[in-house]
C-alpha cells in the first residue's frame, strides 16, 4: 500500500500516533476513536518507511479473535505475511516450546482447566465445582499478580479481596495445586508468562535470541495488561525502548483478574522519555450518548480525556433503575428485542 493510502482519512491525532518517530509511544485511545486501525497504520507505516523489518516485528493483544482482527487488517495492508501477531499465552507457549525442543527437554502437559485438579481436593458435593471455579480464579488473580502461595494472604488482605474461602485455606490450597502440577507434569497458562519470563532472565543465549528476533513490541488494550504480562514485556524488551502501546484507562474492567491500568496511566513514569497520544474523536457513538458518559466518567478517569463524536444527533438516553442483576437482564433484552422487531 502507498504512503498516501496509510494516511488517507486520518485525523490529525492519528496522523500524528501514526507517524511519531518517538519510541516508547503510547496511544491514548478512548472509546469508538479507532485504535486498531491506528495501531495497525502504525505498522505498516513504519515498515514503510524502513522504521521497522516487518519479520522482526511482533504485536501483541489479549484474545485470538483480537488477533486475527488484527492479523486482517495487516495482511490488507500488505504486511501480515511477516508480523507475528498473537495472544501473550501464544506467544509465550511457541517461545517456550522452541526452547523446550533445543534443550532436548519434553514439553510438560498443558492443563486447561485448574478445576480439574481442585475440585477433588474440595471434596464431593453438589457445590464443589462452582468452589473450585472460585479458588481457581483466585489462584489466577495471584498469579497475574506474581504472587505466590506463600504471600496469597497478606496480597489479599492488602488488597481488599473478598476470597471464597478463609484467605489461609484459599493459599494452602493453592500450594497442594502447584505440588499436584509438579507431580503430574503439567503446567497451566499462567505458568507460561512465569515460565518464560523466568527463561528471558536467566538464559542470557535465549533471551539475546528472542530479543533479536523481535525487535519491534506493539501492545494493544495495555490497560488490561497484569504485573505477570508486563514483566514478560519487559524481559522481551530487554531494556530497549522499541514498544507502542494502545490503551484507554476508562475501559480497564479486569482489575479483579489482576489487570493494572496503572502501567498504562503512567507509561512515561514507567518508561522515561516515552510520548504520549491522545484520540478524542470518537466514530461511534452521538453527541448525546458520548455528553452523557463524559458526565459519568471523570470522577474515575486518571487521564484526561474528552471525548468528541464525529456523527449525527441521536436521541437522548433514557435512565432506568432495576431491582435486581436479573431484572436489568431481563430489561435489556427486551429492549433490545423491541429495538430489533423481535428479529434474530
Amino acid at each position: 500500500m502507498s504512503h498516501d493510502a496509510l494516511l488517507s482519512g486520518l485525523n490529525p491525532r492519528q496522523l500524528e500516533a501514526v507517524t511519531s518517530p518517538v519510541t516508547p509511544l503510547g496511544i491514548l485511545a478512548g472509546a469508538g476513536s479507532g485504535k486498531t486501525r491506528v495501531l495497525t497504520r502504525r505498522i505498516a507505516w513504519q515498515v514503510a518507511q524502513g522504521a521497522i523489518e516487518p519479520n522482526h516485528t511482533l504485536a501483541v493483544t489479549f484474545t485470538r479473535k483480537a488477533a486475527g482482527e488484527l492479523s486482517d487488517r495487516l495482511r490488507r495492508l500488505g504486511v501480515r505475511r511477516h508480523v507475528v501477531a498473537g495472544t501473550f499465552h501464544g506467544l509465550a507457549l511457541g517461545q517456550l516450546r522452541r526452547r523446550w525442543a533445543d534443550l532436548g527437554q519434553a514439553a510438560p502437559g498443558l492443563l486447561e482447566r485448574k478445576v480439574r485438579i481442585l475440585a477433588p481436593m474440595l471434596g464431593p458435593g453438589p457445590s464443589m465445582a462452582i468452589e473450585a471455579g472460585e479458588v481457581a480464579g483466585e489462584i489466577e488473580w495471584a498469579k497475574a499478580r506474581l504472587v505466590t502461595p506463600e504471600g496469597y494472604e497478606a496480597a489479599t488482605l492488602a488488597a481488599g479481596r473478598e476470597t471464597p474461602r478463609p484467605a489461609p485455606e484459599v493459599a494452602a490450597l493453592y500450594a497442594r495445586y502447584e505440588e499436584e502440577k509438579r507431580h503430574r507434569r503439567l503446567i497451566d497458562f499462567d505458568d507460561l508468562l512465569w515460565r518464560l519470563a523466568d527463561a528471558m532472565e536467566t538464559d542470557a543465549e535465549f533471551a539475546a535470541a528472542q530479543r533479536w528476533r523481535f525487535r519491534h513490541l506493539f501492545v494493544d488494550e495495555f490497560q488490561d495488561v497484569n504485573p505477570a504480562q508486563f514483566r514478560l514485556i519487559r524481559a522481551w524488551l530487554g531494556g530497549r525502548a522499541d514498544l507502542c502501546v494502545v490503551g484507554d484507562d476508562d475501559q480497564a474492567i479486569y482489575g479483579f483478574t489482576g489487570a493494572d491500568a496503572s502501567y498504562l496511566v503512567r507509561f512515561a513514569e514507567y518508561f522515561p522519555g516515552a510520548a504520549l497520544v491522545r484520540l478524542d474523536e470518537n466514530y461511534r457513538s452521538t453527541p448525546q450518548i458520548l455528553a452523557a458518559a463524559n458526565a459519568v466518567l471523570p470522577g474515575g478517569r486518571r487521564t484526561k480525556k474528552h471525548l468528541r463524536a464525529t456523527v449525527a444527533d441521536g436521541p437522548l438516553p433514557r435512565v432506568v433503575s432495576y431491582a435486581s442483576d436479573d431484572e436489568e437482564g431481563r430489561g435489556v433484552a427486551r429492549a433490545l428485542d423491541q429495538t430489533c422487531g423481535g428479529q434474530p
